[in-house]
């Protein structure tokens, strides 16, 4: 099978489902910045992605720049991107 390239947007779900998974708990409140530098992602471009997943209904944003993954969310990621 051919390995799919992922945009940004699925790079930044991945890696948060990831570093969530690590700590333990998948729906766990996280600054995205972290998700963001760790995906390399801009500043912009984390505006605009941070915005498009909270509309799309994978992720929630809490005060400033916190993220956490809602349920469909993580869905996503383990029936897709895994």
């Amino acid at each position: 099978m051919n390995q799919k390239s992922l945009t940004p947007d699925e790079k930044f779900l991945l890696k948060l489902y990831q570093t969530n998974l690590a700590k333990g708990d998948l729906l766990q409140e996280i600054d995205s910045r972290i998700i963001a530098k760790a995906v390399s992602l801009k500043e912009t471009a984390l505006k605009n992605i941070v915005k498009h997943l909270a509309q799309a209904n994978f992720i929630k944003k809490g005060a400033d720049t916190i993220v956490k993954l809602t349920s469909h969310g993580c869905k996503f990621v383990e029936e897709y991107l895994m």
